[in-house]
């Protein structure tokens, strides 16, 4: 069907060499040529179809495959990406377990696969040229790369680099120190999400749950929002959220806190808020967890839709591929069922537009996002 993945369990024989981060060919138990594939045979999945022509995975290749990424994000830029986006997403731009993420003029790269890994000279020479970065940077601390026999580690690979990096993302300006930081130094993926959940926040009081770096509370309070509260438990992300807040001259309330345990105290004193974004980690990491995954989310919108005034917004983004849309509407169904009020749907989400989408690789679709008005029925 199309998907790119070969499992080990979905092997019928291998026939020849192999070499861990190399490549072979995939076929049919018929002998039809299916493609190329990088190959590792201690990750899960031991291939990943880079190609569906026989086409060795050099200096070429690569070149070309970086080309049609980085024409892709000329094309779709939006507005409000500013001056940081992803340039390269793995299986989306068809070069599995390599990421790309552009920071002005400094590079962050992820090598998430073995054989990515080890052509990552190839790939640090090629973006040099094609994009005359000053500075590339290797963060490659992300667990997965364990799967594939890999060390977690961060290093300079081209440059010399010193903290923070300036940047503007849905207007706001922030000075990231790109060796720390969620993912490669900042949640991209919600970057376009920023500015389409600030349009709702002028004249309303807001609280943004697992802040994080406060994006969607700085975005909000810019756009005008009466008030802004924001919650998050890492004191480290809150202190680089309140310096950005103080520079870009904006009144918020930072929390650090638990935000289950805040909501909760919130709902007993009888606190309410306009608009409320709820854009917790992802609970599950795996299909095991995602029943208990999927509690935990549903006691967050009781709450959250207790909190909110009738004619409030409610935010709502779920991060985790396991987690269907099916399952999430479900779930805010539910939880309008059970709270006694009416949801009506102003607007859907999902990952910003450098993240893109392969329809036939739903892995590739894990940002999910709903823009809810608790529609108020009582009659004038």
């Amino acid at each position: 069907m199309g998907h790119p993945w070969v499992f080990a369990s979905e092997i019928d024989r291998i026939e020849g060499e192999t070499e861990d981060g190399g490549t072979v060919e995939i076929r049919s138990p018929k002998g039809d040529f299916l493609g190329s594939a990088l190959y590792n045979h201690r990750s899960q999945i031991v291939a990943r179809r880079y190609s569906v022509e026989s086409t060795p995975l050099d200096a070429r290749f690569l070149g070309q495959r970086l080309d049609a990424a980085l024409a892709y994000r000329h094309f779709s830029a939006s507005p409000t990406s500013g001056t940081a986006r992803r340039l390269v997403w793995s299986e989306s731009d068809q070069l599995p377990g390599l990421i790309v993420d552009r920071y002005d003029d400094v590079i962050v790269l992820q090598t998430l696969t073995l054989a990515m890994a080890r052509r990552e000279s190839i790939i640090v020479d090629l973006l040099r040229q094609k994009t005359g970065c000053r500075v590339i940077l290797a963060r490659n601390d992300a667990p997965v790369r364990k799967l594939e026999g890999l060390p977690q580690e961060r290093h300079v690979l081209y440059g010399k680099y010193e903290a923070p990096t300036r940047v503007s993302i849905a207007g706001i300006g922030y000075d990231l120190d790109l060796w720390a930081g969620q993912k490669t130094g900042f949640y991209l993926d919600q970057a376009e999400n920023y500015a389409a959940v600030a349009a709702y926040a002028p004249g309303r009081r807001v609280l943004d749950c697992f802040t994080n770096q406060g994006a969607f509370a700085l975005s909000a309070q810019k756009a005008g929002a009466v008030s802004c509260r924001a919650i998050d438990q890492s004191v480290e992300a809150l202190r680089h959220a309140e310096v950005t807040a103080k520079a870009e001259g904006l009144e918020i309330e930072w929390l650090q806190a638990n935000v289950f345990d805040l909501v909760r105290r919130y709902e007993q004193n009888r606190e309410t808020f306009d608009l409320i974004v709820l854009d917790p980690p992802s609970f599950t990491k795996s299909k095991e967890n995602k029943t208990s995954a999927l509690r935990g989310y549903h006691e967050l919108h009781l709450r959250a839709l207790r909190l909110l005034t009738r004619g409030g917004i409610l935010a709502t983004f779920s991060c985790s591929h396991h987690v269907s849309a099916e399952d999430w509407g479900e779930l805010l169904q539910r939880a309008a069922a059970e709270t006694g009020v009416t949801l009506r749907l102003r607007q859907r989400l999902g990952q910003s537009s450098d993240h893109p989408v392969l329809v036939n690789v739903p892995e590739t679709e894990y940002l999910r996002g709903y823009v809810l008005e608790k529609v108020d029925e009582r009659i004038a």
